[in-house]
C-alpha cells in the first residue's frame, strides 16, 4: 500500500538523521579522549579518524533502537497533525495494518544490529583497540624539538639539530645508560622512526656509537653506515596486547568459560554474550511498543500528549529493565533468561495491543463515503 511505503520512507530518513545526531554528540564526548591520546603520542590526522570509525559500531547499538523509537513518535505526530492517520482509521484499517511500516522499520533495524553485534562490532573494536595500543606504547616523536634534550624514555635522552618536514631527524645524539653496566653513546647525520614488529625503533645513518663502563672506561668505537636502535621503556615492555577486550571478542567465546580468565571474569563476559545476542532487538521491541501505544483504540489529537508521555515512560521502564537485567546476569549466570526477557516481553506485549480483535469498535461509515 502506498500509505504504508510513505511512512516507511519517513520514518527510515527520519531515523538516519536522529542516529546522525546522536552517534555526532556521542563522538564529541568521546574525541575529547582520543584527542589526548593522539595529541600526546603524535599521531596522524588518519589516525584519529580511524579510531573514530572504528568505536562507531559500539554506539549504535543503542543510538540506533532510540533512533526508530523518536521516530516512529516524531512522524506520526505529524500525520495525525495532518489528520492523514484519523482518515486511514475511519475507512478501516486496523492498528495492526497501520503499523506495517514501523513494524518493516523494526525489522530492518533489528537485522542491521544484529549484523553489527555479530561481525561488525568485534572487527572494528579489535582495529580501534590495536591502534590504541600502538600509539600508547609507541614513542612520542612529536615531543621530539630541535636543539633540545629530552628524555624519550626512562634513562635515555635524546637530542636533534634538526627536524624535517618528512620526520627525518638530522645532527642526532643519543645518550643510552638504560643498562646500568654501560653507558652507550651515539652519534648520527640521520635518523627515522620505524615500527618493527610492534616495537618503535630508530634507524640512524652515518654516525658513530661507542660505549663506556660504570667506571667510565672507554670501550669499542664503531663507524656505522647504518645501524638501528630498539627503543623501550623496559626490558620487558610488550610488543603485543595480552588480552583481548570484551567487545572485540565473538558471542561463542564471550559464552564459553574455558576462554575466561577467572571466573568473576567469566560473569561479566557471559553477561555481554548474552547483551549482544538480545540487544539487537531493541530496535524491533521499542518501535513496536511506540507504535503500539500510539495505534491501539481510536486515534484522538486530544489524546496525544497522553499517549506521548506513556511512550517516553514506556521506553525508558525498557532500557532499564535491560540495564538491570544486565547487572544481575553478571552477578548470577543463571539468570541469563531475565535479559533476553526484558527485550522480548515488549515485543509480545506490543503485537498483542496491535492485534484487532483488542481494538476499540471502529466508527461507522456513512453509506455515501467520508465528505
Amino acid at each position: 500500500m502506498q500509505f504504508n511505503l510513505y511512512i516507511f520512507n519517513q520514518l527510515f530518513k527520519t531515523t538516519l538523521a536522529l542516529t546522525s545526531v546522536l552517534v555526532g554528540i556521542i563522538w564529541l564526548f568521546q574525541t575529547i579522549r582520543i584527542l589526548e591520546l593522539l595529541v600526546n603520542r603524535g599521531a596522524a590526522v588518519g589516525d584519529f579518524l580511524l579510531m573514530s570509525i572504528a568505536s562507531m559500531p559500539l554506539w549504535l547499538m543503542i543510538a540506533i533502537p532510540i533512533s526508530g523509537f523518536i521516530a516512529v513518535n516524531w512522524v506520526f505526530a505529524r500525520i495525525l497533525a495532518d489528520r492523514e492517520l484519523l482518515v486511514m482509521q475511519s475507512i478501516g484499517l486496523s492498528p495492526l495494518q497501520l503499523a506495517k511500516a514501523p513494524i518493516a522499520l523494526g525489522v530492518v533495524l533489528t537485522t542491521f544490529l544484529v549484523f553489527n553485534s555479530v561481525y561488525l562490532l568485534p572487527t572494528s573494536f579489535g582495529v580501534y583497540k590495536d591502534l590504541q595500543f600502538k600509539l600508547r606504547n609507541g614513542i612520542p616523536t612529536i615531543l621530539l624539538r630541535e636543539s633540545v634534550f629530552i628524555e624519550v624514555v626512562d634513562n635515555m635522552t635524546m637530542f636533534i639539530g634538526a627536524r624535517d618536514n618528512n620526520d627525518v631527524m638530522r645532527d642526532i645524539f643519543i645518550h643510552d645508560a638504560r643498562i646500568q653496566s654501560r653507558i652507550i653513546t651515539i652519534t648520527a647525520e640521520a635518523g627515522e622512526f620505524i615500527d618493527r614488529n610492534g616495537t618503535p625503533t630508530l634507524v640512524l645513518q652515518n654516525g658513530e656509537r661507542s660505549e663506556r663502563n660504570a667506571e667510565g672506561q672507554s670501550g669499542a668505537v664503531l663507524l656505522f653506515d647504518s645501524h638501528s636502535v630498539t627503543i623501550t621503556r623496559t626490558t620487558n615492555q610488550p610488543t603485543k596486547r595480552a588480552t583481548i577486550d570484551i567487545n572485540e571478542d565473538t558471542i561463542g567465546n564471550l559464552l564459553s568459560p574455558e576462554t575466561a580468565l577467572s571466573s568473576q571474569y567469566y560473569l561479566q563476559r557471559n553477561a555481554e554474550g548474552h547483551y549482544r545476542i538480545a540487544s539487537p532487538f531493541l530496535g524491533l521491541g521499542l518501535v513496536l511498543l511506540s507504535a503500539a501505544i500510539i495505534l491501539r483504540g481510536q486515534i484522538r489529537r486530544d489524546l496525544w500528549g497522553r499517549r506521548a508521555t506513556t511512550n517516553i515512560l514506556a521506553c525508558v521502564f525498557v532500557i532499564i529493565m535491560v540495564v538491570i537485567s544486565r547487572g544481575l546476569v553478571t552477578n548470577n549466570a543463571n539468570l541469563w533468561p531475565l535479559l533476553h526477557l526484558s527485550v522480548l516481553i515488549p515485543i509480545i506485549l506490543s503485537i498483542w495491543f496491535l492485534h484487532p480483535g483488542d481494538i476499540a469498535k471502529k466508527p461507522s461509515l456513512p453509506n455515501k463515503g467520508i465528505a
